[in-house]
């Protein structure tokens, strides 16, 4: 099992506080990237193994979610590695999926981001080794790993500049905040000098900047629910806001990937294919689907107001 990566000190940068952080091969301009990510605009869905929520809606059986699911997005987050370690026989079944054009991103373990708060000399660090060495078959169909951090003020968190010098450099990361501690333009630099994507959000706590730290941007859309803020419907006018947004992140990183979080009653899949149609991305196979989503959500709510 290979060792996490031990920064350099010899070069200090510095950071926002005024302290010295580490010089790191990530820096631009130092390393040739690992994986030239797709250019272009790329959109699916957080997770697709809803067999009760998208039945009806999405699916059309509880069995091959995964291959219904691909017949219309080509990406897709894995939001399960976020509550536990994922099984070898599962990363195996995904990076042998057939289809170059199709592309995963994966959520770094809790246990990492919450449990040891970025704390990689105990068992934080032990389980995130285990994670990427779990991961690695899945290497060549994987875009980024995504770091989501808690709701939490960043001084209740581990060193970020030891914890970003020490992430394996064989993937590429994407880094999701959740307090307004974390916006400064001390963070902005690190996440510029390790060549890191600024995770854009839509969602109660942060407003979305739209800011681009490496060669690709990622959204993800949550929506703005009550409790939970991901059992929502984003209605057609509030994605339309979003299209000058996402064309314009297109413009400064060359690739953007866009996922849906919203996943109750098939939310994220009909959210994700209305904003392919408005970004005039959708084939004809995807606005078909589209099509008769409508029809069915129309025909329920008729039904509703029936009853009503």
């Amino acid at each position: 099992m290979g060792q996490l990566c031990v920064p350099d000190l010899s070069n200090p940068l510095k950071t926002d506080d005024g302290t010295e952080g580490v010089r790191h091969k990530h820096q631009r301009g130092y390393y040739e990237i690992v994986r030239s990510l797709p250019s272009g605009i790329h959109i699916g869905t957080s997770g697709w193994s809803y067999p009760e929520d998208w039945l009806g809606v999405f699916y059309t059986s509880r069995t091959s979610l995964l291959n219904q699911y691909l017949r219309y997005f080509h990406t897709a987050e894995i939001n399960s590695t976020f509550y536990s370690l994922p099984k070898s026989s599962f990363i195996r079944h995904l990076a042998q999926i057939p289809g170059r054009e199709v592309f995963f991103t994966a959520k770094l373990p809790r246990a990492v981001t919450h449990d040891a708060r970025l704390d990689l000399s105990g068992e934080g660090g032990q389980v995130l080794q285990e994670f990427f060495e779990l991961m690695r078959p899945l290497a060549d169909s994987l875009a980024c790993l995504l770091i989501q951090l808690p709701p939490w003020d960043r001084s209740q968190m581990a060193d970020r500049e030891l914890f970003l010098s020490s992430l394996d450099e064989s993937y590429r990361y994407a880094i999701e905040f959740r307090h307004s501690s974390w916006l400064t333009s001390g963070v902005e630099r690190l996440l510029e000098h390790y060549d890191i994507a600024y995770v854009v959000v839509d969602e109660p706590l942060l407003p979305p900047v739209l800011k681009v730290t490496t060669d690709f941007a990622y959204i993800r859309w949550h929506g703005h629910g009550k409790r939970p803020w991901y059992d929502y419907r984003y209605s057609v006018e509030e994605l339309r806001a979003w299209v000058p947004r996402v064309h314009s992140l297109e413009e400064q990183a060359g690739a953007v990937l866009g996922y849906f979080n919203n996943h109750f009653e098939g939310n994220s899949a009909l959210n994700a294919l209305q904003m392919l149609e408005l970004l005039d991305l959708a084939n004809p196979h995807q606005s078909d689907k589209l099509r008769r989503m409508l029809k069915r959500l129309a025909a329920v709510q008729s039904e509703l107001d029936d009853f009503c």
